[in-house]
């Protein structure tokens, strides 16, 4: 396998989060979580497609059949994707999996699509190839040697494998069945009650678990206290046998697995890997933070590996001042927090919650210094735009950092200066000429306290006379600047609890980047 690869694509990071945001919204989000990867196989014309996904522990993932092309040169990878899969054929659909005779025909690599979220890793493999030279007959689509979690407790083996088996009659080929809602969760409920898992596979005639006398199995090791009916897993106290005992098994935290085969009539089949995980508390951090609302309120970006988080709190205490308590509970990250006071330094704690329990940090783990920026307009509505001035003035701030006033929307930067070594500034500013553009604007300070961004910001309105017809500490209305360009941040919203999320997640959104990686294992 390869070596650790570079950041997912944001793009790919927010498309795996709406899937996200859909499953938990029909299931029970506070519940263990099931991820099935099963063999997608289409074929138009001549031309087959054949998608494979796997989705595992986060940074646990890898790929079954593609790798990304190394320069070693460079010594980083390319971005180009490389593989190929051989069609078997086999002579029954009873043959051993993998076992079938080379045909020549391959499907090679179109595009891989890598993920990484707080509660699953994702890779989405798409293969293509022409199998017009195929006779007639029995054929398998075979992939293995991929995405093992290094923990699950019931696995045999280093690597799963997904396959899928159709037919070629003249110019018809008959497909196997396939899941068609490969997301899913469950309760696996921490008190041994039972769980029931659906699938859903239009075409299905037959469901069976790879299995042994005891029951379902992943390897050579049996799934403990569960059965298999129909299409649906049950794994519940009820179930276990020779003196197993669900909770001494089913751990707070532990993966297992289980591989489901499904068939049609005439015994096509395509088979899944199902990884699911029973609950456990979450452990949270904060990443980073962003400050809105010259210095007053703190928008944190929180994270915990794995698992589902139902709620957040973040609380923050003065370290000066032990009754100046701050905090806000959010059911999604990032928190905001408001009520800071410039200058003064707090001690921010985060907790996250679930079915199993909360988890939270430990005092001392994330410290900050509240800044303090202010944006002072000396002028109101009926002056004259060009040539009024106002006070830009901050403290608490990074010592000999930079600081600017910008208009939006043009940009046009009005000023820019360099704290001192106290990180303070103070200073007025004269609107020049070239500022008088018709329209509605955002005056934006900016400066740096501790790495972390931190913006105050004034809304005045221009007539085509250059003359003020109104200013503002909030937004007017709908957030529509002038036409002749836009603000690169949300930091121009309000601060209500709706402006301040959405400003966060455009804010923040370098740091879900950050935290997307590729891996094989």
């Amino acid at each position: 396998m390869s070596p650790t690869r570079h950041g997912a694509r944001l793009a790919s990071a927010t498309a795996a989060l709406a899937i996200l945001a859909i499953a938990v919204g029909a299931g029970a989000a506070s519940a263990s979580h099931f991820r099935a990867s099963g063999p997608d196989l289409s074929v138009t014309g001549d031309v087959a497609t054949w998608e494979l996904t796997s989705a595992w522990a986060t940074n646990s993932h890898g790929t079954f059949v593609a790798e990304e092309e190394y320069d070693d040169d460079l010594g980083d990878y390319t971005g180009e994707w490389v593989g190929e899969t051989e069609v078997k054929a086999i002579s029954s659909y009873s043959d051993i999996p993998g076992a079938g005779a080379g045909t020549g025909v391959t499907l090679s690599i179109t595009s891989v699509i890598e993920t990484d979220e707080p509660l699953f890793a994702q890779v989405v493999e798409t293969m293509s190839g022409s199998l017009a030279g195929l006779p007639d007959g029995l054929y398998e689509l075979y992939a293995e040697g991929c995405c093992r979690v290094g923990d699950i407790e019931n696995s045999a083996t280093s690597d799963f494998s997904q396959w899928v088996r159709f037919s070629k009659t003249g110019s018809t080929y008959a497909v196997a069945p396939r899941l068609t809602s490969p997301i899913i969760y469950a309760p696996l409920a921490l008190d041994g009650t039972t769980t029931m898992v659906s699938y859903a596979a239009p075409g299905a005639t037959t469901w069976t678990v790879v299995e042994s006398a005891d029951g379902p199995y992943y390897g050579s090791q049996t799934l403990p206290c569960s059965t298999f009916v129909g299409a649906a897993l049950e794994i519940g106290a009820e179930h276990c046998t020779g003196g197993d005992v669900y909770t001494d098994i089913y751990l707070t935290g532990t993966f297992w697995a289980f591989k489901t085969t499904i068939a049609d009539a005439a015994g096509r089949q395509s088979v899944a890997e199902t990884l699911f995980r029973v609950e456990s508390i979450p452990e949270p951090y904060i990443d980073e933070h962003a400050w809105l609302d010259g210095g007053g309120t703190a928008v944190f970006s929180a994270y915990a590996e794995d698992v589902v988080v139902n709620s957040w709190r973040v609380t923050c205490t003065n370290t000066a001042d032990s009754t100046d308590v701050l905090t806000a509970t959010s059911p999604t990250s990032p928190i905001s927090v408001s009520g800071f006071i410039g200058e003064q330094q707090y001690d921010c704690v985060v907790a996250a919650t679930n079915g199993a329990g909360t988890g939270t940090t430990t005092q001392g783990d994330y410290v900050v210094t509240a800044p303090d920026i202010e944006l002072a307009l000396e002028f109101g509505a009926g002056d004259l735009y060009a040539g009024s001035s106002a006070l830009v003035s901050g403290a608490g701030l990074d010592e000999e950092s930079d600081y600017t006033l910008t208009m939006y929307s043009d940009p046009l930067e009005l000023l820019s200066g360099v704290t001192d070594l106290d990180g303070a500034f103070s200073e007025d500013v004269v609107i020049p000429e070239d500022a008088c553009i018709t329209g509605e604007h955002e005056l934006r300070l900016i400066g740096q306290s501790d790495n972390a961004s931190v913006s105050a910001s004034q809304y005045v309105e221009i007539d085509a006379e250059c003359m003020v017809v109104r200013v503002s500490s909030t937004p007017f209305g709908a957030p529509e600047l002038a036409e002749t360009g836009s603000a690169p941040t949300a930091l121009a919203v309000g601060i209500g609890t709706t402006t301040l999320a959405l400003g966060a997640a455009l804010l923040l959104g370098a740091g879900l980047l950050r935290r997307a990686s590729r891996r094989t294992v």
